[in-house]
């Protein structure tokens, strides 16, 4: 029921004037059977009802302003709008691995360097502006000068045996690097490869006076034989080092050289016969 409802209720009950039991009011009364007693009840049941009728008047108004909703404040948030994430590209060095050797037969070796990407877009240097996410790569050896490359596998040559160090760093379209950096080192060794040396056999003619070819070179295990073409017995001797005892003619010996060096040799039966064998260790 309404406040409204409820002020019209006591309104009619003031009017009808509605009497409450006297029992009520029995105590205040004086004796009964006087007729002063009478006109005081009657006023006094009507003075009680006025009361009644203001306490009744002032209990609804209380509760109508008391009871109703409390009025809420009203804020205006304004929703925080998130920035967006940015996500950084990132690559790992797959190869050479760490402390990896390599060999090469010749005087420089070569490694593949390979990489894997990950939220990377390869462009090359100054075609497009910088943008996260896009970007290329420099290269490096032993904090030398800088190689900008565009692929995720690369050949690097040209490199002398021993140890060395590659840096690879992650850079935007033109060329600057990334902050903070994207880098990645590796160390690696270059070694020349050792090959066992096959001997080799060399052929020298003893004419009757003079040896063909004059100065040969050979290296160290490889064996020389001469062969007497000539009409004479001849040897090539060189004192402490090789010699081939006289040979006949029609007839050869083998000598195998062991000792490095340069060699004046001669015929022991014609001094005056020279020749030249020049010894080398093999590469």
């Amino acid at each position: 029921m309404s406040c409204n409802e409820q002020v019209r209720n006591l309104r009619r009950l003031h009017q009808n004037q509605i009497a409450l039991p006297l029992s009520f009011f029995q105590p205040l009364y004086f004796p009964k059977n006087s007729i002063k007693n009478a006109i005081i009840e009657i006023k006094i049941v009507v003075e009680m009802k006025r009361l009644l009728f203001f306490f009744g008047i002032m209990f609804l108004l209380l509760g109508c302003i008391g009871g109703g909703e409390t009025p809420q404040n009203e804020t205006n948030v304004t929703p925080t709008q998130e920035k967006p994430t940015v996500v950084m590209p990132s690559f790992i060095l797959i190869g050479p691995d760490e402390g990896e050797v390599f060999t090469t037969e010749g005087d420089y070796g070569s490694i593949n360097v390979v990489l894997s990407t990950s939220n990377l877009i390869i462009r090359p240097a100054g075609t497009r502006p910088n943008k996260i996410g896009e970007g290329h790569f420099a290269i490096s050896l032993d904090n030398g000068d800088k190689t900008y490359i565009f692929t995720k596998n690369y050949v690097l040559d040209g490199i002398s045996p021993g140890a060395h160090t590659l840096r690879v760093e992650l850079v935007h379209n033109d060329n600057s690097p990334y902050s903070p950096p994207i880098v990645k080192t590796v160390n690696f060794y270059i070694e020349k490869a050792v090959t066992e040396y096959v001997p080799k056999e060399y052929v020298v003619i003893i004419h009757d006076f003079s040896y063909e070819p004059e100065t040969i070179t050979v290296n160290v295990g490889d064996t020389i034989t001469w062969v007497n073409n000539g009409a004479y017995p001849r040897s090539a001797t060189y004192t402490g080092v090789f010699d081939t005892q006289i040979i006949p003619p029609g007839q050869n010996a083998s000598v195998k050289m062991t000792t490095p060096g340069t060699f004046r040799y001669y015929d022991l039966t014609f001094m005056a016969m020279k020749g030249t064998v020049i010894v080398n260790q093999p590469e």
